[in-house]
């Protein structure tokens, strides 16, 4: 089992929020994180995978949670949207009767459907519930270190970069196993296996509860496409004649996973200095590398080395670590990307404490200036620039310019 570093923020939000929210892509670590580190503080743990649990909380919420009285964790609770407008009475009581303090850490509710979770929440708890949302596992996790939101500088970077390190063949082989947790703390579970029954298990709880999908084949398909394509940009009309439906089911479907967070989408990166030439369309992620490489039919690092998805696989993972180093610190950070009409791109584009600050993500370890020449792109953008990143698997952090640098992976 690993440190999480979400841990410290579930515990910040109990001590300041009646309600809690933990929600995520399913065998992200949710259930064992409450149930291991919080279920101890004192908390009853139930899960509504227990048809009895199910079935009353659903048909008589308010007798549910008197059987369970707070404080209480109750997990996959997006299965029983019965239980929100009571938990809101309750909460409402004992702060009348108690205090506004005496309410907070009443309750921590997870699940897997992250639209039908949210949804409930902010229509029955609004003013009382802090949503988090987990990830799988990072890359400083696995290596035994806590996340610290990503930041460019040439002293802290070094320093981050040192705690461990990572070559291309070892980066490659993280790509394709991906980052779920049961794949480290059981390293003999068959891969292939373990995500063939996670495809299969999501279309037949998580999608229906989101989307009334009428063709499973043709969302199938869609799925592999999309897993061959991540990190790049997203054309819904290319898409909707390669899997043949219309552009509007292609949205529909894309707006169903990015809830559900079997992808994530990064908008392009504009201000009103450079507006005019930016391309307007989104950028696509899988949320997993491990499940994206699946999809896709790479099995192993070796097809991945040799193929021409590489570079598009070595980005996503790169941005997924980020994207973690902010969420799993509470951070809602935006992420964007820049590309325009001369085919200029830059990979990641972070506006972050009044500062611009620029990424590309690359596999190899030796670059120069000309590899990062999209940057000057942004040179007329209204926020301040200072030190941007070619981030990669070379050993050490080295500059390639006076305000760019390259740092390793490990720097993230």
């Amino acid at each position: 089992m690993y440190n999480r570093t979400i841990l410290a923020q579930i515990k910040t939000s109990i001590e300041h929020f009646p309600v809690t929210i933990l929600s995520g892509p399913r065998q992200v670590g949710k259930s064992t994180e409450l149930y291991n580190h919080i279920r101890p503080l004192g908390f009853t743990y139930i899960t509504l995978d227990n048809r009895a649990e199910l079935m009353t909380a659903k048909n008589d919420p308010e007798q549910f949670l008197k059987n369970h009285p707070a404080p209480l964790i109750v997990d996959e609770c997006q299965r029983a949207k019965e239980l929100f407008p009571v938990i809101e009475e309750i909460v409402n009581k004992t702060r009348l009767e108690k205090g506004t303090k005496a309410a907070n850490g009443m309750y921590v509710l997870s699940g897997s459907s992250s639209k039908a979770l949210l949804e409930n929440a902010k229509e029955s708890l609004a003013g009382r519930v802090n949503i988090l949302k987990m990830n799988p596992l990072s890359m400083r996790e696995i290596h035994e270190s806590l996340d610290v939101p990503f930041d460019i500088d040439k002293v802290k970077s070094a320093e981050r970069s040192s705690d461990f390190s990572i070559t291309e063949p070892e980066l490659l082989e993280y790509i394709v196993r991906g980052m779920m947790p049961q794949l480290y703390d059981d390293p003999d579970t068959p891969r292939d296996q373990f995500f063939s029954d996670y495809i299969e298990t999501y279309i037949q709880k998580d999608l229906p509860e989101v989307l009334n999908v009428r063709d499973d084949l043709k969302f199938e398909n869609f799925l592999m496409l999309l897993a061959s394509n991540t990190g790049e940009e997203f054309v819904y009309d290319n898409y909707a004649k390669q899997i043949g439906v219309s552009s509007p089911t292609i949205k529909e479907w894309v707006s169903s996973l990015a809830k559900t967070g079997i992808i994530w989408l990064v908008k392009p990166y504009n201000d009103q200095s450079i507006t005019k030439r930016v391309v307007r369309r989104p950028k696509m992620y899988f949320f997993d590398t491990g499940l994206a490489c699946f999809e896709a039919g790479i099995r192993d690092a070796e097809t991945l080395s040799r193929s021409f998805m590489k570079g598009r696989f070595v980005e996503t993972y790169m941005a997924n670590e980020i994207r973690k180093s902010y969420m799993n610190n509470g951070i809602e950070q935006p992420i964007y990307y820049y590309r325009d009409s001369q085919k200029n791109e830059v990979d990641l584009v972070i506006p972050r404490g009044g500062i611009l600050k620029l990424i590309e993500c690359k596999s190899g370890t030796r670059f120069n200036a000309s590899d990062t020449k999209a940057f000057s792109c942004l040179d007329s953008a209204l926020l301040d620039r200072r030190t941007d990143a070619l981030i990669c698997t070379a050993e050490k952090p080295y500059s390639i310019s006076e305000n760019i640098i390259v740092l390793p992976v490990s720097a993230i």
